[in-house]
């Protein structure tokens, strides 16, 4: 390598400017494929001699039979990722703790994840999604498994394993649904019909509709299943419940 060229690689790495990889000198240019290459080489011989099918990645039954891919699963990516040095984040979690604490109730959960390195540069990302209706409201859940699913889209992207494998097929199905056919808001929460007869059977029974909401909070927090501010935002999750402790409330009260 020249001393020009050794000038050019050392400022890029020294001020860290982004670069395009067609502008910088041929042979530099020519050495980086061949070394990305060849350890992108290794990394697929140590994938296919390292995990364990049926336990890092395997095939998901489906209604049109297995998919000529194998699809990669959390420990899989977990391996990945630990093999490379590389730590997973999940930013975007703050964002959901905060509207959860400012009394946000979810119909569906969005998470991203950041693989980043030992400097804590940002190498690859990638997104998961869920619907609580998925889970029957269970928030915790959902958002465990929009964080799979977005650890195992970044773990793809990382070394483009695209060719290897797939994502967990039900995910990539629970995405497709969620996009093609976005539930409406009623899915979480109790319809206007429940809404009515709970409205009655409260009335009947003589029962305080701010006591009762309060009651159904301390159940939907234990949940997870966010805050309730009147009766229509009762998660649907719990309207069979609460309508057979509505005799037991009434003799209590």
């Amino acid at each position: 390598m020249s001393s020009q060229e050794m000038a050019i690689v050392i400022d890029d790495e020294s001020t860290n400017l982004a670069i395009n990889p067609l502008d910088i000198p041929t042979t530099v240019f020519k050495n980086d494929l061949a070394r990305r290459s060849e350890n992108r080489q290794l990394l697929l011989n140590w994938i296919r001699s390292s995990l364990k099918e049926g336990v890092d990645y395997g095939s998901i039954p489906t209604k049109r039979g297995s998919s000529n891919r194998k699809s990669l699963f959390k420990s899989g990516a977990e391996k990945i990722c630990g093999m490379l040095g590389i730590t997973v984040h999940f930013p975007s979690l703050k964002e959901t703790e905060q509207a959860l604490l400012n009394g946000s109730i979810f119909e569906n959960v969005i998470v991203r994840c950041e693989l980043k390195n030992i400097h804590g540069q940002t190498l690859a990302d990638g997104v998961g999604a869920r619907s609580l209706k998925q889970d029957y409201g269970d928030l915790n859940k959902a958002l465990k498994m929009a964080e799979k699913s977005a650890h195992i889209d970044a773990t793809l992207r990382l070394a483009g394993l695209s060719e290897v494998f797939t994502q967990d097929l039900e995910d990539m199905k629970n995405l497709r649904t969620m996009n093609e056919n976005k539930p409406s808001t009623s899915s979480f929460v109790i319809s206007e019909e429940q809404h009515r007869e709970l409205s009655n059977h409260l009335t009947k029974l003589n029962l305080d509709n701010e006591r009762f909401i309060a009651y159904c909070n301390k159940i939907a927090a234990a949940k997870s299943l966010g805050s309730i501010r009147s009766l229509n935002e009762l998660p649907v999750a719990l309207f069979d419940f609460v309508m057979k402790k509505l005799p037991e409330l009434s003799a209590a009260a």
